[in-house]
């Protein structure tokens, strides 16, 4: 046995040495615990990722998502952080002390469907959000194998995984979670698997009420019509009152492969309480396809919106955004309040015009499309970004609308997508007192660079309520490769790690590429880059658009008048 010293010096010093000692140690398990809290409790990071901090071995998160050779030059790609995988020593933590105070921490904020939140509005705290969604993930990844390894139909099986939730700490800690993030999924279903379970195929989804009617008319007789696409369409409303009975009637007879589907009959409308653009990413969740593509009632294709299905940054990540024009820059409203909440963030906000501040906006939702078969969970952060007092509250004051709910949303997450690289441009025709200005609709072109759809319906510039018809025959990208110029100008504090990523020594080195066109956006026009002319193909495509868009003006107006309209006496091929 050790004997210790007597004199009171000598223990002084030694209960020094040992207080120095815990403290030490204590202060290094608090700077591992903060970086690895970051991500789900209980996880662990894979070896690969550790590195040396003074002498010491710690770990990071982990980034395993690759990305197919040379789709960077097409695309802009978010590498999410791997949310570890749930494991028995989590499941374990569940039945501790530490595990109550995180169920409770996780479970606290949920609502009722009558609350009004309005006047509690802490209970809507994203930063917290963020937390519960990747647990919530972790445990989904978790679970879901094991219900499908469950027999019988999946009403059957989610009264099993119910049963087995009595006994397994995992699973009821999973079902409530669900319920507290995503309650108006359970409408009719117990989980999300059973949804999940439900999709097929691929499909494009429109939504519409009265005062889109005429507008998605167009869009739609224009894909069947003109494009030819023979891609099923689900368009979707929100009850009668949203679109009206003899609306629904017109739309299903007026082209082949056309349902019209009530939001509120597949999920809970006493959640969301849908209005105006928020019904965009639920209907996308209720509709029945499993691959999706949204498309805005005042979008128009210049190509099968088929070929989107293979792109291949869709096809790498599963979730396919594009870019908005590049507007009103300085403004770091929305990259503050994602950092605030989120900050473990994929690779791609750093690179974003919004987090550089080039841009306020970063992304169009007029088309997107997810796979909702591996990209389910970001679906449904999006869509929380969406419900009733998540977007009054918080996302739509941050963000214009439900634009940027998309990829925000996965960002909440940690999924994987893909920008397709340029910037929103322009196509319509050339400024009377500009020959090198282009003025029109907003155009987003197909990863080869070619023009492929625009948004903003048919007119001159419906931003200044000019409604004369476009004459459709020139566009302008609006680039989308110039990020080091832009991070020099708008950024110098990145500019180190530009230069160390290149192995350059001074910003004299880069190589500028041309600067991206500019917007008036008061007059819808873009300048600076290469005027081009549409094809004669896409020329009588895009004009042609227009004699569909009378035709629907005339019988929504006889609508209006009471009159009953059938869509069947129209030779729309003739149009």
């Amino acid at each position: 046995m050790i004997s210790l010293p007597r004199s009171p010096v000598a223990k002084l010093v030694i209960g020094l040495l040992v207080i120095f000692c815990l403290i030490a140690y204590n202060l290094q398990y608090q700077s591992s615990y903060n970086r690895e809290s970051w991500n789900t409790p209980g996880g662990s990071y894979q070896d690969q990722d550790q590195y040396k901090v003074g002498g010491s071995k710690e770990r990071r998160p982990v980034r395993s998502f690759k990305v197919p050779k040379n789709l960077h030059l097409t695309h802009d790609i978010a590498i999410p952080y791997d949310i570890p995988p749930w494991t028995q020593e989590d499941t374990d933590l569940l039945d501790t002390t530490m595990g109550f105070h995180l169920k409770t921490e996780l479970l606290k904020n949920e609502y009722a469907k009558t609350e009004n939140v309005a006047n509690n509005p802490g209970k809507i705290n994203f930063a917290e959000l963020s937390k519960a969604e990747r647990v919530y993930k972790s445990l989904w990844n978790h679970i879901y194998p094991i219900y499908q390894g469950l027999s019988g139909r999946d009403r059957d099986r989610e009264s099993t995984l119910y049963e087995m939730a009595k006994t397994r700490p995992e699973i009821d800690f999973f079902m409530r979670l669900e319920k507290r993030l995503f309650p108006w999924l359970h409408y009719g279903r117990r989980t999300s698997f059973s949804l999940v379970r439900s999709y097929k195929g691929r499909g494009l989804v429109f939504c519409a009420g009265n005062g889109q009617f005429e507008f998605v008319v167009t869009a739609i007789q224009a894909i069947r019509i003109r494009i030819k696409s023979s891609l099923p369409i689900q368009v979707y409303h929100m009850g009668e009152n949203d679109l009206s009975n003899e609306r629904q009637k017109y739309l299903r007879d007026m082209a082949s492969d056309i349902e019209v589907i009530d939001v509120t009959q597949t999920l809970d409308n006493d959640y969301m309480q849908l209005g105006g653009w928020a019904i965009k990413p639920f209907a996308m969740l209720a509709s029945s396809f499993e691959e999706v593509m949204f498309v805005d009632a005042d979008a128009y294709f210049l190509q099968d919106p088929a070929v989107l299905f293979e792109d291949p940054g869709y096809m790498a990540t599963g979730a396919l955004f594009f870019y908005d024009r590049t507007l009103f820059g300085g403004i770091r409203t929305g990259s503050d309040w994602l950092r605030s909440v989120s900050p473990l963030l994929s690779s791609f906000p750093p690179t974003s015009r919004m987090f550089r501040m080039v841009s306020a906006h970063e992304q169009e939702s007029g088309v997107v499309l997810i796979n909702k078969r591996t990209r389910l969970l970001g679906m449904l952060a999006t869509c929380k970004m969406n419900s009733k007092w998540e977007r009054e509250l918080v996302s739509y004051k941050v963000f214009h609308g439900d634009k940027e709910t998309f990829w925000t949303g996965f960002e909440m997450i940690q999924e994987p997508y893909a920008f397709m690289r340029n910037y929103g441009g322009v196509i319509g025709e050339l400024r009377p007192d500009n020959d090198k200005s282009v003025c029109g609709a907003q155009l987003h072109e197909d990863h080869q660079g070619r023009p492929l759809w625009w948004n903003g319906g048919l007119y001159r510039n419906k931003n200044s309520r000019v409604y004369r018809y476009l004459q459709f025959d020139y566009w302008m990208t609006g680039g989308g490769h110039q990020k080091h110029r832009e991070r020099l100008t708008n950024d110098p504090d990145g500019m180190k790690d530009v230069l160390r990523d290149l192995g350059l020594t001074s910003p004299s080195q880069l190589k500028q590429e041309p600067k991206d066109a500019e917007w008036d956006f008061g007059e819808s026009c873009l300048a600076g880059a290469k005027v081009n002319q549409l094809t004669q193909l896409e020329k009588n495509l895009a004009n042609g658009y227009v004699g569909i868009d009378k035709i629907a003006r005339i019988d929504g107006e006889k609508m209006n008048q009471g009159e009953k309209v059938n869509p069947r006496m129209h030779d729309w091929n003739a149009v």
